[in-house]
């Protein structure tokens, strides 16, 4: 079997299983007719009537590769046979014209599968008048037997069909459902990756900047000086370290995956806090909220006061002697974050350096709620504004 396959393989033709049992089931046709012409009484050499027997039964190996070529070489066969011998009896005939009739309807499309069975019809009537010279002899029996097992190959071809479509959409559903947790888990990572740059990148952040405020307060040889500096040492590394972490987190997202959010998270009312935290590290923050009033969902929220924090965090990051004000309001139905920051020794070099992942994540998150974030330098500081929709939101009676 393994030669027969390599074999087929090197025509491009891959022998299957399945034409082994055709094959197999052509040879059982075959012997049994041969058997049935042995056991007989010909007018005719018996070579003749065998060599007849093998071209009527022979052609079922293909029933399954090439039902109408089968089916109609059957029938040609069987018009020679009436034409050279005046006989159409014997098992072979019999057996090949309802194997192929069958195999014609459940393994053709049904283009062929008609074309097959109307071929059928004016062939027998040809070899039943060359055999008894009545076109009719028998016709409506042999018409009505054949024409059930074709019929019943239809129901088996649609059955096929209808099999193969289930397992395209159970395949279909299967892939479906596969990049679906692929991309919640893709959309789970990215939120993790904000949060932690949000929460995580801002304490270190205050961190390294408190710690300098403290070195600056003592002689260069005081013996806390060198601690506080490998507080600022380890705090750098930290947040480079977290950046690229963080990057390979952002390449893994998938593209308009669902926001979630889980519940517990900051709101708007906690970024006092959050100035308040700014302005002991050194920070001279102006915060104003004026949304107290309207009702919003957690997601927003959360989005608005990350992007809050985010912009402060980088106004003290690169400016940290810098004058920050910092707006919250509500207008035309959308949420307003505006945060500019000017001043600060080393405003104009460092915010020269461009957009970081800060901002691109800002941008994420009010892009997850429908809004946007602009984010350009100055000419001695940096401004960020974000507008979020307040989708299905109402404003609460004062």
């Amino acid at each position: 079997m393994a030669d027969t396959t390599a074999l087929g393989h090197a025509r491009g033709f891959q022998v299957r299983r399945q034409d082994l049992v055709d094959l197999a089931l052509a040879s059982a046709v075959a012997a049994l007719s041969m058997a049935g012409t042995l056991t007989g009484t010909y007018g005719h050499s018996y070579g003749k009537v065998l060599l007849l027997d093998l071209a009527v039964t022979l052609p079922l190996a293909l029933r399954r590769r090439a039902p109408l070529l089968t089916f109609l070489t059957i029938l040609a066969m069987i018009v020679t046979r009436a034409m050279l011998l005046g006989d159409l009896e014997g098992g072979g005939v019999f057996l090949s014209l309802i194997v192929g009739g069958y195999s014609l309807g459940a393994h053709a499309p049904l283009r062929r599968a008609l074309v097959g069975i109307l071929a059928f019809v004016p062939a027998m009537m040809w070899a039943s008048w060359l055999n008894t010279g009545n076109a009719f002899d028998d016709l409506v029996f042999i018409v009505t037997l054949i024409g059930g097992f074709w019929l019943a190959g239809r129901v088996v071809w649609s059955r096929n069909r209808l099999l193969e479509k289930l397992v395209e959409q159970s395949e279909e559903l299967r892939r479906s459902r596969e990049a679906e947790a692929r991309a919640r888990a893709a959309e789970h990572r990215a939120r993790i990756g904000r949060d932690v740059h949000d929460v995580v990148a801002h304490s270190v952040s205050l961190m390294v900047v408190q710690a300098e405020a403290g070195e600056a307060q003592l002689a260069h040889d005081h013996p806390s000086a060198e601690c506080l500096r490998a507080i600022q040492r380890v705090g750098r590394s930290t947040l480079s370290e977290l950046r690229t972490v963080l990057g390979a987190i952002a390449e893994e997202r998938e593209a308009d995956a669902p926001e979630t959010t889980s519940s517990g998270g900051p709101r708007l009312r906690d970024a006092h806090r959050l100035a308040a935290d700014l302005t002991e590290a050194g920070l001279h923050v102006d915060l104003k909220i004026e949304s107290a009033a309207v009702e919003m969902s957690e997601a927003i929220e959360l989005a608005a006061y990350r992007i809050l924090q985010e912009a402060l965090t980088n106004a003290l990051r690169h400016a940290p002697d810098a004058t920050v004000t910092a707006r919250v309001r509500v207008a035309d139905g959308e949420l307003l974050v505006d945060v500019v920051s000017s001043g600060g020794r080393a405003a104009p070099r460092r915010y020269a350096n461009g957009v970081g992942r800060g901002i691109k994540g800002m941008q994420e998150r009010a892009a997850r709620q429908g809004g946007e974030v602009l984010a350009k330098p100055t000419e001695d500081g940096f401004t960020v504004h974000a507008r979020i929709p307040l989708r299905h939101t109402a404003e609460m009676p004062g």
